[in-house]
């Protein structure tokens, strides 16, 4: 009952503020800096951001973070939130925002939102793919310098998903349609219908997996969840390469299930042959507790009335996300 009241008033105070019959905005790169600008200004004792790299068309990829006392590199839980690995799936990256603009408006009144930011470090990248978002593109922009670039756009860029380091030696042509190993075979999957899946020349080759790869191995994370869209609302959890079980699938269940019964996702597991997902590559090389979070089965929704119901029902989930590495971090502390 605390969820659902909590995700009512969520949607009562973005259907009054100017957000409700009619389409959408999605914030533009800049107006996402502007943004940012804006909070840090507002909120400068408990939110930052910084660049932790650029991508091929010179645009920062930005880190956000939220804490009590920002400026200090405490002994508290870490989480992560990141978004727009794919710059087409808009309302995962809006969704990130909305979230960083809702704790820092709600921290001096609302207890369950002073608790988290109290006693955990949370950080945000909201655009993974910022050059991907401007241009609407799965992919990054990054030209591939191959035969028929120019004159078939889609060969164009990597799908940064697909670029880190879990599962790369395990790709299988019958799993072309979820990773390809060439740019050509995007080509492919465009007149097949489906969306591209190249992934890259080798593990982070692109610049934007490189800036989360030395992210994430700078900080000591507990979990993560990487928010897309289009494939419904579903929560997935390690592996995507493989149907072998993560060893910690029993934990990975319970954070999932959990979540599940705030924003009405359902959830399992990734395994249906992608190889190279960041959440896999957290989770492989630094232990994390990572998910892909799909919160909508359309790419970018446009009815405000929709997408207001969306982020509602997300933010208490995203509260429950911390208030669990919170959680676990207390529970090492004394193991």
């Amino acid at each position: 009952m605390k969820w659902v009241a909590l995700a009512t008033l969520i949607l009562l105070i973005l259907s009054h503020s100017g957000m409700g019959k009619g389409n959408f905005h999605y914030y533009s790169y800049e107006e996402m800096e502007n943004l940012l600008e804006n909070l840090k200004e507002e909120h400068a004792g408990i939110m930052d951001f910084y660049s932790i790299g650029v991508t091929y068309g010179k645009r920062d990829i930005w880190a956000v973070k939220i804490s009590d006392n920002v400026s200090l590199d405490e002994n508290e839980a870490e989480v992560l939130f990141l978004a727009a690995h794919h710059g087409n799936e808009k309302l995962g990256y809006q969704f990130i925002l909305s979230f960083i603009e809702y704790l820092c408006k709600n921290y001096e009144s609302n207890g369950s939102v002073a608790d988290i930011i109290n006693n955990a470090e949370i950080f945000f990248i909201p655009m993974v793919n910022p050059d991907g978002v401007e241009n609407n593109t799965r992919k990054n922009m990054e030209p591939n310098n191959v035969m028929l670039e120019e004159i078939f756009p889609i060969i164009r860029g990597v799908n940064l998903n697909r670029n880190y380091d879990a599962g790369w030696n395990e790709w299988r042509p019958w799993d072309f349609v979820t990773t390809t190993s060439m740019p050509y075979g995007d080509l492919f999957l465009q007149i097949l219908g489906y969306p591209p899946e190249y992934r890259g020349e080798g593990p982070f080759s692109e610049n934007e997996s490189r800036a989360v790869r030395d992210f994430v191995e700078e900080r000591n994370f507990i979990m993560a969840a990487d928010y897309h869209t289009g494939a419904g609302k579903v929560i997935f959890y390690p592996f995507g390469y493989t149907d072998e079980p993560a060893r910690d699938e029993a934990t990975f269940i319970s954070i999932a299930e959990n979540m599940s019964r705030i924003n009405g996702c359902s959830f399992r597991e990734a395994g249906i042959g992608v190889t190279g997902m960041a959440i896999d590559w957290m989770y492989e090389s630094k232990g994390i507790y990572a998910l892909i979070v799909e919160i909508s089965g359309d790419v970018a929704p446009l009815d405000k009335e929709v997408v207001n119901e969306i982020i509602a029902e997300n933010i208490p989930a995203a509260i429950y996300f911390v208030e669990r590495a919170i959680e676990m971090e207390g529970e090492n502390e004394y193991c």
